[in-house]
């Protein structure tokens, strides 16, 4: 039998690996599918883990086939990934959408890249996810000690309330009486004072609930901007940038196109220098641009990387 002839071209054995990569992974989606189909409807008759033995499959990476299948069963293109990548992102927070995630492009922390899946490494999904997972994780903490807050402040207001009706009843009671005591007329001024505390008290706490609702509503609000706001600068500046770089190529030698872009270059530069104190100002962080596109604080003893990918 004649042995194929392998090249001896670097980028062409890259790309052949990378197809036969995405065979693997799409073979894998399909011995996905036929595991979970025997396990389903009991076609090894209650011996599925003895029936792997047979086809020499784990029972861990049979678990993990049939996973890939459940988590990206709707998406089409996740059938085209290596193994190894679906293996990865079988962990993503639930709350993620895994055909929505292979689709878009995320900020590698370690470099600042922006890369969609495919063109990602294993190592730089790694890092992807747990990025997410530690803003989720974030955002769950923030979102619980805020609802305790919420709920201390719900129970003491109901606490307030059951005290103003027992100081109510006993008012009501001393109302009644005629010819009140010396004491008696002490108690009920007592009442009556404790009674207009209580109520301040807990219009103060309503008030502080209604003003966390609506501090919250904002915030929202002023984030999903932020990021809209963003996201379409950047799309504007790419889509502009290519489109001068296009006319660049036309005319690279032309001393006037040279003066254009160094004067460009030098506005753009002003221009980005003043917006960038602007911003740190309002964060508080003094943000600076690194080699490789991370952002870091300049002030901090050690950098620390910002995600500079908003995620919709």
């Amino acid at each position: 039998m004649t042995q194929l002839a392998l090249s001896t071209d670097l980028q062409v054995i890259t790309a052949e690996i990378n197809s036969y990569k995405q065979i693997a992974g799409q073979s894998v989606y399909e011995i996905g599918k036929r595991l979970k189909h025997v396990k389903e409807n009991d076609l090894a008759h209650g011996q599925f883990g003895e029936w792997l033995n047979t086809v020499d499959i784990s029972w861990r990476t049979a678990n993990r086939m049939m996973q890939a299948v459940d988590q990206f069963g709707n998406s089409s293109t996740s059938t085209n990934l290596p193994f190894a990548k679906m293996v990865e992102m079988l962990s993503l927070p639930e709350s993620i959408d895994r055909s929505e995630f292979i689709e878009q492009e995320h900020t590698v922390p370690s470099t600042g890249e922006s890369k969609k899946v495919d063109d990602m490494t294993v190592k730089e999904l790694r890092e992807v996810k747990k990025a997410l997972k530690e803003a989720e994780k974030s955002a769950e903490d923030a979102e619980q000690r805020a609802q305790r807050a919420e709920a201390e402040r719900t129970l003491a207001i109901q606490k307030h309330t059951e005290q103003q009706e027992k100081l109510l009843n006993q008012i009501a009671e001393l109302n009644k009486k005629k010819g009140r005591s010396k004491e008696e007329e002490e108690q009920f001024g007592r009442l009556i004072k404790e009674n207009a505390e209580l109520t301040a008290s807990m219009r103060m706490l309503q008030q502080e609930m209604a003003e966390r609702n609506l501090t919250m509503e904002k915030q929202l609000h002023d984030l999903r901007k932020l990021q809209e706001a963003l996201n379409k600068t950047r799309g504007v500046m790419e889509s502009s940038f290519g489109t001068a770089l296009a006319h660049l190529a036309g005319i690279p030698d032309n001393k006037e196109a040279i003066e254009t872009v160094i004067i460009f270059w030098r506005h753009i530069t002003e221009s980005l220098e003043r917006n960038r104190k602007e911003f740190s100002q309002i964060i508080g962080i003094e943000l600076e641009v690194l080699e490789g596109g991370t952002v870091s604080n300049r002030n901090a003893r050690s950098p620390i990387i910002i995600d500079a990918e908003t995620r919709e």
